[in-house]
């Protein structure tokens, strides 16, 4: 018998884990350079990357929503 109950998260925990989870993807995605160095000498990320990063949340997020449940902060 299969249950379909879900795990809760605590928001934080959520976020923790889809940002890894995404980031983890960029990167072993990526043929391009991820991050550039700004004009003070900080790293960000380009922004192309961000966009590709934004939409791999979205997916990630979808795939964490069937097996858990973020509970309101």
């Amino acid at each position: 018998m299969v249950t379909n109950k879900k795990i809760k998260l605590p928001s934080e925990t959520w976020i923790q884990l889809y940002g890894e989870l995404s980031e983890y993807v960029l990167e072993y995605s990526s043929l391009e350079p991820i991050f550039e160095e700004d004009e003070n000498g900080d790293e960000r990320m380009t922004e192309i990357k961000q966009d590709e990063f934004c939409d791999i949340v979205g997916c990630v997020e979808e795939i964490l929503s069937l097996h858990f449940i973020k509970e309101d902060s």
